[in-house]
């Protein structure tokens, strides 16, 4: 993820705070912290983020006016990103590649999807969904994790997903996207010649966290939606391959200050949104992959998930990189490769 993924939940908690789903402005944060109805926030009245009060406060005053409240604003849009797509890694030689598939439309966006296909085999080979990270806000499909794609060179066919990018206020559609790729992918198997009940998710960063949200669901109707249809194909899969992914996002956000104000209906959400939240005794094998410097995503998240597994007599792998912080070369390594082939070939 671009941005510490903590901070990303935190922008998703500005959006209830100030009253941004009834239009971003200072009229709005007036009805919401101004206390003392004397048309300023003063710091004392601010409920928020207290980081977010000191952009707002430009003179450092203990104040926010109008003024300063909007020249903010205009700061953070200017100041923001565009979201670029990653350079598309080459496919394997002999791997045939089928590019922007849709799956489904949703609020008006084409949801499309990348089919890696290993060369003919004897069998229908195994499939790797792939869902790629970026703050549940920005990154795409073609971003896959080289460990990975090299996989469809070894006999497995690898898919990688989009799905509608905001921030985790927009749960469930994020993972009701995924969900429907999955069900998509199942429904046309026979079309592109993979096996439709060996499949795995996996995914890095936000996309490891709605990879355990997918494969620990599963049975939960409010989780699975009906993006793309097919709802007579289901979206269990076989195994799940983790990459530093958050999975308890109430634990994530109370070990940050800029929660100690959060609503107890967002708490509430982030319980919904949290993998563990659906851990049960017939939940698929989990491999997961975290360094141990990680600033973004704490190492406890996926040690939360590895002990969590072995409390239900589940089977869990974890490795933690020495030295490795979030993402980076290491993550798609030969030895990577090696290791979550062997996990695959072990549990599809």
């Amino acid at each position: 993820m671009k941005k510490p993924a903590v901070l990303m939940i935190a922008l998703a908690l500005l959006t209830s705070v100030l009253g941004q789903q009834r239009g971003f402005g200072y009229d709005q944060m007036l009805e919401r912290h101004d206390g003392d109805n004397d048309g300023v926030v003063a710091k004392d009245e601010f409920r928020g983020n207290p980081r977010l009060f000191e952009r707002f406060d430009a003179d450092e005053d203990g104040r926010v006016t109008r003024e300063e409240f909007d020249a903010a604003v205009k700061r953070m849009a200017k100041n923001r990103r565009p979201n670029v797509k990653p350079r598309t890694l080459p496919a394997p030689e002999g791997v045939t590649v089928h590019r922007d598939v849709e799956y489904a439309v949703e609020d008006g966006e084409s949801l499309k999807l990348d089919i890696y296909l290993p060369a003919a085999t004897n069998t229908a080979p195994p499939l790797l969904v792939w869902i790629h990270g970026g703050g549940w806000k920005s990154g795409d499909k073609n971003n896959v994790n080289p460990a990975v794609l090299r996989l469809s060179a070894e006999g497995y066919a690898v898919a990688s997903v989009n799905y509608r990018l905001k921030d985790l206020t927009i749960h469930p559609k994020n993972i009701h996207d995924c969900k429907g790729a999955v069900r998509w992918l199942r429904a046309n198997a026979a079309n592109y010649g993979y096996d439709p009940e060996r499949v795995a998710v996996g995914g890095g960063s936000a996309g490891g966290h709605l990879a355990l949200l997918l494969g620990l669901s599963a049975g939960f109707d409010e989780l699975e939606g009906t993006v793309g249809g097919n709802t007579n194909e289901h979206s269990a899969v076989k195994a799940i391959v983790d990459f530093y992914g958050p999975s308890e996002l109430v634990v994530f956000s109370e070990n940050d200050a800029r929660f100690n104000n959060a609503h107890e209906y967002v708490k509430e959400q982030l319980t919904h949104a949290s993998p563990l939240t659906y851990l049960s005794k017939d939940d698929p094998p989990v491999i997961i992959f975290h360094g141990d410097q990680d600033k973004t995503v704490p190492l406890s998240q996926s040690q939360l998930v590895h002990a969590r597994y072995q409390a239900a007599g589940l089977a869990s792998e974890l490795h933690v990189l020495e030295g490795a912080g979030h993402g980076g070369k290491v993550f798609g390594d030969d030895e990577r490769q090696r290791l979550i082939k062997a996990f695959l070939d072990a549990n599809l």
